[in-house]
């Protein structure tokens, strides 16, 4: 056992003793709620997939993440161009509706930024109150953090705030791994990682209006800029989430130890501003686990992360379980291995979003460099027997099913950069980048639509 791990087993036993009264000992509900799964969220997690090119010029479609508005069901995807290092958005339009990509035009793609190099570490979200979109974006050429925000159409204009700059670049920068999430009061809140020798470290900002610790120029002194935790390499790959009641969650990387991470507001106990507002613990400590965390919480409060296991180049996940799982604080959490990924090298990413009925479903790039996404058989209302992935008890309890395949004759993968949500009727869409030759690619939608059957009709002669 590595000395970092007795020192976590220890610090463990202490958090679980001081969280005992704050929730984190707590009993949990299954992941899936058996009066959620209705005939609708069954059709919605079984309807067929269908797969497009939205944006094709050079290479673009890196760092892809997307957003369904949940009132009209309008799906926007900000990504990078790397061909002229810009950031770009697209947007479904619907058909003759003066769209410039994607199929017949049906989609509606601009550059939002080309200030240099930027748009690298994407997150876009829609904000629930006026409906407009944000974009948090990395700024290579200054190691900065930046957001964007505004309407999407030919002729709009887009606010650009610059929220946290580096004091020496390049020996330091800030903003990669951004994960934006809005407030249900419509304040924006971003995840973010810290660069720095020796002084790395997980940072959130939001936006307050004034008497901010950050921002700059327009933006000085309208955002605040909270460290969660520091240390060598901790940070990266930041997914953060807001709950219901405004708590802040975040799934992150320590790339010094190899481990998976959880931060939350809701305990305050041994990290964030003050050194004690916020609950910050190792989920997973095995060799080298966490990278491309993605994350989501249910309505019981109870954590699901999606990640890659880079030892055994495999899909796992966790979820929060209270007590009497395999890993976490003392067995509070259940970490699974679900499938085989790609490895000849890293896989671009791995996304993850609650279905219809509460279950979890997850794109992912498979060991075959194919597009595929990952279900529990309960989601798809499949039978004990026919599952092909995920733990075995002692059958296979998840799906795996290709979405988009790798041809075995063209030597580029298929599912980088993915990203998943989800519409009203439970539809999933993925966004992700397609590999066309050695230098280029393309931003790449697969989604899921119901079936329509046209009627019979029988003719009397």
């Amino acid at each position: 056992m590595k000395v970092r791990n007795v020192f976590v087993f220890i610090l463990s036993i202490l958090l679980l003793l001081m969280a005992a009264g704050s929730g984190l000992a707590r009993e949990v509900q299954p992941t899936g709620s058996s009066e959620a799964v209705g005939a609708s969220a069954s059709s919605a997690a079984n309807a067929p997939w269908f797969n497009i090119e939205v944006d094709t010029p050079g290479s673009v479609g890196q760092y892809t993440s997307m957003a369904i508005n949940p009132s009209n069901d309008t799906t926007y995807i900000s990504y990078y161009d790397a061909t002229n290092k810009n950031l770009r958005l697209a947007m479904n339009r619907g058909f003759g509706s003066g769209g410039n990509c994607g199929p017949n035009n049906s989609w509606l793609c601009q550059t939002i930024d080309s200030g240099g190099d930027v748009g690298m570490y994407s997150s876009i979200d829609v904000n629930p109150t006026t409906g407009g979109i944000g974009i948090a974006y990395y700024d290579a050429t200054n190691g900065r953090l930046k957001y964007v925000y505004g309407e999407i159409c030919p002729t709009c204009s887009w606010s650009v705030d610059v929220i946290d700059t580096p004091l020496l670049f390049p020996t330091d920068n800030k903003g990669q791994y951004a994960s934006l999430k809005y407030h249900s009061n419509g304040k924006p809140y971003i995840a973010y990682y810290f660069e720095k020798p020796g002084v790395d470290a997980l940072m959130l900002a939001y936006y307050v209006g004034s008497m901010g610790n950050c921002g700059v120029g327009s933006a000085a002194g309208k955002w605040k800029c909270d460290t969660i935790q520091t240390g060598e390499g901790v940070g990266q790959y930041a997914s953060l989430v807001l709950d219901g009641a405004g708590n802040r969650h975040i799934a992150y990387y320590d790339a010094a130890n190899g481990d998976l991470w959880y931060a939350t507001s809701g305990s305050g106990i041994n990290c964030g501003p003050g050194g004690n507002t916020w609950l910050c613990y190792p989920v997973s400590v095995a060799n080298d686990v966490g990278k491309y965390a993605s994350l989501y919480v249910d309505n019981g409060g109870h954590f699901h992360i999606a990640y890659y296991d880079a030892t055994t180049d495999e899909l796992n996940y966790a979820v929060d379980v209270g007590s009497g799982g395999n890993c976490g604080i003392l067995g509070s959490a259940q970490c699974e291995t679900i499938d085989s990924m790609w490895t000849d090298s890293h896989p671009m990413g791995v996304s993850m979003a609650e279905d219809a009925a509460g279950y979890p479903i997850i794109a992912y790039q498979a060991k075959s460099g194919s597009l595929n996404v990952a279900q529990p058989l309960t989601a798809l209302g499949l039978s004990v027997g026919g599952g092909n992935c995920g733990p075995e008890n002692p059958f296979s309890t998840w799906y795996c099913q290709t979405i988009k395949r790798h041809s075995p004759w063209i030597p580029y993968r298929q599912g980088d950069y993915v990203s998943i949500d989800l519409n009203q009727s439970g539809l999933a869409t993925i966004a992700y980048n397609g590999f066309i030759t050695a230098l280029d690619g393309n931003l790449a939608v697969a989604y899921q639509r119901f079936q329509v059957f046209q009627p019979l009709v029988l003719k009397n002669h």
